[in-house]
């Protein structure tokens, strides 16, 4: 109940604060974004040997990218060294509503990213707080009814679905929808 009610309250200043953000949406390809920003939820060292693979192949293809992990186990923010375009931020960098407040987010959330990609698999406020407030042009992630708030393009998970799997689906449907189809 208590923790319910914490996250209650972060919803309402999220709301407040999501209102205040003023973007231009712009579905984007992944062939025709220059700048891109990936959030994932660092459960453990495959999922970031994943990810460090998918920020490598983009970079191979000269756009910029920047990564930021939520870290949830304090043995594994200690196992990871912030790398040029990786940054973390953990539990302790939360306020007692789950408002991100790390100098990081802060940076990720004003970046001007043409596309935004979030790979986590589970709900997650604080990832939601950032992919909500962010200046991204076109902001990607999983299909929740919550999710349509701060998604521009969703993906339907099935059930038990890796995160290498999550990320084949990205790939595949960024690279065949339309950027310049009209939006009603």
């Amino acid at each position: 109940m208590f923790k319910s009610l914490r996250t209650r309250i972060g919803q309402y200043y999220f709301r407040k604060e999501q209102v205040q953000t003023e973007r231009n949406c712009r579905v984007t390809t992944l062939n025709e974004a220059k700048k891109i920003g990936i959030l994932y939820t660092l459960d453990d060292i495959p999922d970031y040997d994943l990810v460090s693979q998918f920020v490598s192949e983009l970079q191979h293809d000269h756009k910029e990218v920047k990564a930021l992990g939520f870290v949830k186990n304090k043995s594994l923010l200690q196992r990871f060294l912030p790398k040029l375009s990786f940054d973390f931020f953990s539990r302790r960098d939360l306020t007692w509503f789950y408002k991100p407040i790390h100098k990081h987010v802060r940076d990720f959330i004003e970046k001007e990213f043409d596309l935004l990609i979030d790979l986590s698999l589970r709900e997650s406020f604080p990832l939601q707080y950032i992919s909500g407030c962010s200046n991204a042009l076109c902001r990607v992630g999983k299909f929740s009814e919550t999710n349509t708030e701060y998604y521009d393009f969703m993906i339907d998970l099935k059930p038990a679905m890796t995160t290498g799997e999550f990320l084949e689906q990205i790939r595949h449907y960024l690279s065949i929808i339309n950027s310049h189809a009209k939006r009603p």
